[in-house]
């Protein structure tokens, strides 16, 4: 089964078109990353595919449920964490998530509380309105947990978290992940979607560019990096070479064929280093947002 299929999702407001044309599905069981900068229209996907904002087009399906005709029962198995964490100042950490808790009917749910509690260093009794966006977004991330999902959508989970809090995160995540539960998770944070997701979709401007296989990424082309004074970029660009990205001391190109056939090229007095590399999440990234990006070259 499909845990997200979504189908020509569209939302236009005042004739500006947010997000066009979405098309990406999610396979039960995956870690599934959706990258982009901000403004590029993560945020309004995941709402739209949530019920939270009506479309302007298309239609969405979660856990083989129509999004819109059966938002109520989606909602019983999936949990969402905003990247805009807010709460009523005068609750309590343990009102909140016991809160989640008893909707979804947890069984055992304080010991799993104070489990998660210990987890995240978390003060139960400790009121919201007292809290640090980063202690907000752990009690997000716990309310989302303790309802035992199918599915948990997260939108820029570790903003807020310190590098402790988002190693114990994903691990938990990757643990969740292996039991079954399907994780999307919509980042800017190329290190997380690299390390921890098997696939994952790049958007920008509201449109989606390419799904990549992450593990065919690591070794798929390779960046070769040219260091040195004002590089003509035109002298390199041969034999299947293509720009990526440059400043004026430093050239990035990206090359998928035998690497024996462009080293004489290297040999040239501009030159004053050169770094060969396999292609990464971060290379595509820029190749796709800042670079001359050839989508045909994108498609797995």
């Amino acid at each position: 089964m499909k845990a997200i299929e979504i189908i020509g999702l569209t939302k236009n407001y005042q004739h500006h078109s947010v997000i066009k044309n979405i098309c990406l599905d999610v396979s039960e069981g995956e870690m599934y990353g959706f990258i982009g900068p901000n403004g590029a229209g993560k945020s309004t996907t995941i709402k739209a595919l949530l019920n939270f904002i009506y479309p302007t087009s298309g239609t969405a399906k979660i856990l083989g449920k129509d999004s819109v005709r059966e938002s109520k029962t989606i909602k019983k198995e999936v949990s969402y964490v905003s990247s805009d964490v807010r709460f009523y100042p005068n609750m309590t950490a343990a009102e909140i998530i016991g809160y989640a808790a008893s909707f979804h009917g947890i069984h055992q749910a304080t010991k799993k509380a104070n489990d998660y509690y210990d987890l995240f260093e978390i003060e139960p009794q400790k009121k919201l309105g007292e809290m640090s966006l980063g202690n907000k977004k752990k009690i997000a991330i716990v309310s989302g947990l303790i309802a035992e999902p199918r599915l948990m959508i997260l939108d820029e989970p570790t903003n807020g978290l310190d590098p402790l809090m988002q190693h114990r995160l994903f691990e938990l995540l990757t643990k969740k992940n292996q039991s079954g539960m399907t994780v999307f998770l919509s980042s800017h944070d190329l290190t997380e979607v690299q390390n921890y997701c098997t696939r994952a979709a790049f958007i920008k401007a509201g449109e989606i560019l390419t799904v990549e296989d992450i593990d065919k990424d690591k070794a798929d082309g390779k960046i070769i990096q040219l260091r040195g004074k004002n590089l003509d970029s035109k002298l390199f660009q041969v034999a299947g070479m293509r720009k990526i990205h440059q400043t004026e001391d430093q050239l990035d190109l990206f090359f998928d064929g035998d690497i024996q056939t462009v080293l004489p090229l290297f040999i040239h007095p501009t030159i004053t280093d050169i770094v060969i590399k396999n292609q990464d999440l971060e290379d595509k990234f820029l190749a796709m947002y800042e670079g001359e990006y050839n989508h045909e070259h994108s498609k797995n």
